[in-house]
């Protein structure tokens, strides 16, 4: 069974990594099996949390778009460049495929074989030194005949022979595989010449003697003469009609909307798929495209499309544990929602182990702790709420962090070093999407303690935003500094409406910046004053 995805938002925070991580624990130790992801790269203060308790960083989620190994269906049956054309003919008659991939020993893909294949070379092949110019062995030659070893000692391998008749006694060498009937007496002379197979044409009621005594291995074949000779052609191994025609083939982990327009545009029907180790997967068409397993997936920390994980359309989506507003969020079934109005998603998380009679252990209950520190400031954040608080103290104790007000303070100082960060890092670092009264608005939001630092890289941020105002068409781009011991943000606002900074808080732009003394959570101080202004533009 696949394992459940749980995932924060894009540009994660410390809420978003630790909560996937503590509800990943939770469904594990309650019998589901659950992996914990990211969809970005941590940032400082959550590698500190992470290091500080002993937690490795969840593995990195770029995608959950439906992938070729999540099909229902894919046709398993391979053709063997050892084959015989009559091998290979009857499995794909009884598939119902016009070609399938041909494979080497290690299943590894030499090419493709087409049914036009066999046919054309039927229709070509020139008996004359049959097994000189084809490859085949004895063991197609006896299974294609239906053949019965009734003396000798019956050869395995690559026939190194030729074909040859009675009639051609004269010409037959050591080694040769000889075709006649019962009714000539020359088997003791073909013996002799050094036949390697002596293939006897008969009657069922016939009857041949054998000849214990030789290593020339007689083959009896209930059948005329003229049927049996078309028979043994098509004992022809694949690997001598394949050709170095060009054809698609894919790879398990490729993307089913990725290959939906090759497989569209291209004349090949059957395309074949290889693991990464190598190895033929299967063969699909464009009509197995449409039923695939999708993947199980639980967002934590965020509810709209836009801040989650690409592919999401392709996902289903399980459960949602969320400290936000919900906006637009459609599922195609139902879905368990755990909301509430704190300032943490772990919060929430942590009733959910209250829930399932589970305490979580000192590691966990560290990271659960360290996010709710994270989420509400240490407290100032006017998201927190006194459930918060209540939380964070019984987690402290479970933690084992005494004196968890200073760790905090530690934590968000470790993760306010913005020094080595450059513009795009800075505005990327926890950045969202907003459309407010038709206008689209992007706020970025980072946590500091030194606003002039960042300040000091004005001009190199704001190429950057409007680099990114032009290419995703915002008419708003708010980068906001929010200071953590001053309790309060300075704004750099650029776009088309810079006046809803001014009008949403009262306050003067100067050179494109202002400071928003007890602002400091965007959820509450920050978007609700965004949109009442965009009203009426």
């Amino acid at each position: 069974m696949e394992p459940i995805l749980i995932f924060g938002h894009k540009n994660p925070d410390t809420d978003s990594i630790c909560s996937a991580i503590a509800l990943a624990e939770l469904k594990n130790l309650t019998g589901e099996q659950a992996i914990p992801c990211r969809l970005g790269d941590i940032s400082k203060e959550t590698e500190f949390v992470l290091k500080h308790f002993g937690i490795e960083t969840p593995k990195l989620l770029k995608t959950v778009s439906g992938q070729i190994s999540d099909l229902t269906h894919v046709e398993k049956e391979v053709i063997s460049l050892n084959d015989s054309l009559k091998g290979a003919l009857n499995t794909m008659t009884k598939e119902h495929f016009s070609s399938l991939p041909v494979v080497g020993a290690n299943r590894e893909l030499k090419g493709m074989i087409h049914v036009s294949d066999i046919a054309n070379a039927y229709l070509g092949i020139d008996y004359t030194d049959l097994f000189k110019n084809y490859h085949t062995t004895y063991e197609n030659l006896i299974s294609v005949l239906k053949g019965e070893i009734i003396s000798g000692n019956y050869p395995t391998g690559k026939i190194e022979g030729n074909l040859k008749g009675v009639s051609d006694l004269k010409t037959i060498k050591p080694g040769d595989v000889v075709v006649t009937t019962s009714m000539i007496n020359g088997i003791d002379d073909l013996i002799q010449l050094g036949a390697k197979v002596i293939i006897i044409c008969c009657n069922e009621n016939d009857i041949i003697d054998p000849r214990p005594e030789s290593d020339c291995a007689i083959m009896r074949v209930n059948g005329p003469l003229f049927k049996t000779i078309p028979l043994i052609s098509q004992s022809i191994s694949i690997s001598s009609i394949l050709g170095n025609e060009a054809f698609y083939s894919f790879k398990t982990e490729d993307f089913l909307h990725e290959i939906k327009a090759i497989m569209k545009e291209s004349q090949q029907s059957n395309f074949p798929v290889v693991t990464t180790e190598g190895e033929v997967y299967g063969t699909i068409r464009s009509k197995n495209l449409i039923n695939f397993t999708k993947k199980k997936v639980i967002l934590v920390d965020h509810n709209e499309r836009g801040q989650s994980v690409d592919g999401l359309q392709d996902a289903r989506i399980l459960q949602v544990v969320d400290h936000h507003k919900f906006a637009n969020f459609e599922t195609e079934e139902p879905v368990k929602i755990n909301a509430e109005t704190v300032g943490c998603t772990c919060t929430i998380v942590y009733d959910l182990f209250k829930d399932a009679g589970i305490t979580p252990r000192k590691e966990i209950a560290g990271i659960l702790l360290s996010a709710i520190l994270s989420d509400t400031l240490l407290f100032k954040s006017p998201t927190c709420t006194e459930k918060d608080i209540k939380v964070a103290r019984e987690l402290a104790n479970l933690a084992g962090l005494e004196n968890f007000e200073k760790y905090g303070m530690d934590m968000l100082i470790a993760g306010t070093s913005l020094g080595d960060k450059t513009p795009h890092e800075i505005l990327n670092m926890d950045m969202k999407e907003f459309t407010m009264s038709g206008l689209k608005v992007a706020v970025a939001q980072v946590n500091t303690v030194d606003v002039d630092g960042v300040l000091a890289k004005q001009g190199e941020l704001e190429e950057v935003m409007n680099k990114l105002i032009e290419e995703r068409n915002y008419n708003l781009f708010l980068l906001v500094i929010t200071d953590i011991v001053k309790s309060g943000s300075m704004t750099l606002a650029l776009g088309s409406h810079p006046s809803l900074v001014e009008r949403g808080f009262n306050a003067k732009l100067d050179n494109n910046v202002a400071w928003l003394d007890g602002v400091v959570s965007r959820k509450k101080q920050i978007i609700p004053f965004l949109m009442a202004a965009s009203q009426g533009i």
